[in-house]
């Protein structure tokens, strides 16, 4: 029996939270986007559709068109993080968005280019181990549900209160931190309860989210980073 059988049908749920969570920022403004908010909303869209049929593709037995996607898939990535490059420094630009949270952003932002990039890279590496080659895949999802989520969560309560929200963006930002960490949390369990084991790509991720929600207040305020940011983003 080959692994990860249903693990196409999981994937939907992050696909659905990224599709809709950035549905009132991009989708519903797709005619008045800039070339490269399409480059990065079409690549990244992509990336999760591969991302889901990847796995299914290897239920099927159909490795070649598995390997053809998957070199695909690596053009798909380099734009997904090339074009989020491009947009950070929109953050610094945000309106209605306290100033601290706008250098907030670009500090997570910048990790999960580099955390991205990192899982596609190891999942390129580690093509001959199944066990990490598809785990570290599966990991890269986890880099944009953030974003997502925060938004999933906060635009339905501005819609309704503007911004007089019952809970402040920066607290969905950290809601959504602590339901992606419990997410990460029963995927390491899942693995440690069949195979007594706990891989690497899953603790990367939750490591590196417990690390931003301990020094998200610092990056906010701290004056070298918004120099750092200035500087490089100008």
């Amino acid at each position: 029996m080959k692994k990860f059988q249903k693990a196409h049908l999981w994937l939907i749920i992050p696909f659905l939270i990224a599709f809709f969570g950035f549905y009132f920022s991009y989708w519903s403004k797709f005619k008045e986007a800039y070339f490269h908010h399409h480059l990065h909303g079409l690549s990244a869209t992509a990336w999760y559709v591969l991302i889901i049929i990847q796995p299914y593709l290897y239920q099927k037995s159909k490795i070649n068109l598995h390997r053809i996607l998957g070199i695909i898939g690596i053009f798909l990535a380099g734009g997904v993080a090339i074009s989020a490059m491009q947009i950070i420094p929109n953050n610094l630009k945000l309106e209605n968005i306290a100033e601290n949270l706008r250098y907030t952003f670009v500090y997570i932002d910048v990790i999960f280019v580099i955390g991205f990039s990192f899982s596609v890279i190891m999942a390129i590496l580690k093509k001959n181990d199944i066990n990490l080659h598809a785990r570290y895949l599966f990991s890269s999802v986890f880099w944009v549900l953030l974003p997502a989520l925060g938004r999933l969560i906060f635009f339905p309560l501005y819609n309704v209160y503007g911004w007089e929200t019952p809970i402040t963006f920066q607290q969905c930002v950290y809601l959504s931190i602590v339901l992606i960490l419990l997410s990460l949390s029963v995927l390491i369990f899942i693995d440690y309860k069949k195979e007594k084991k706990v891989y690497s790509p899953y603790i990367f991720v939750t490591v590196t989210y417990l690390f931003i929600l301990l020094t998200i207040n610092y990056f906010g305020e701290a004056e070298w980073w918004r120099a750092v940011c200035h500087e490089i983003l100008k």
